[in-house]
């Protein structure tokens, strides 16, 4: 796998780790609803996404404020590698790991809609 991509890759865990620990922080179960996601639309290179996650949630613990912008200053770094079908699983990968439990909540909509912007302007 290339860099890029990889790191591309990981800015979507990190943009996931945000939405999902947005609202009530990072329970248990949108721990296992990410791992799902993941693995369903990255396939074999999930594990890429999967350890920027636990590295987030375990070691680094940054404010959702550093981890976005983190995650952001990647996407702009690597765009030249971001198609727009690694665009759309971005997008989807995300929005799926909001409604994991319990569906959007106020906060989580902002992050999202903030995200999709973000993104259609690289």
């Amino acid at each position: 796998m290339e860099i890029q991509k990889r790191e591309i890759y990981r800015s979507i865990a990190e943009v996931a780790y945000v939405i999902a620990k947005a609202d009530k922080g990072l329970s248990p179960t949108e721990r296992m609803a990410f791992t799902t996601i993941i693995k369903e639309e990255l396939d074999y290179d999930s594990w890429v996404a999967q350890s920027r996650f636990e590295l987030l949630d375990e070691v680094t613990t940054p404010t959702l404020e550093e981890a976005y912008k983190d995650a952001m200053n990647d996407f702009k770094k690597y765009k030249s590698h971001l198609t727009p079908d690694l665009k759309e699983t971005a997008k989807r990968v995300v929005k799926r790991v909001a409604e994991s439990c319990c569906g959007f909540s106020a906060k989580e909509a902002m992050i999202l809609g903030r995200f999709e912007n973000d993104l259609a302007e690289l």
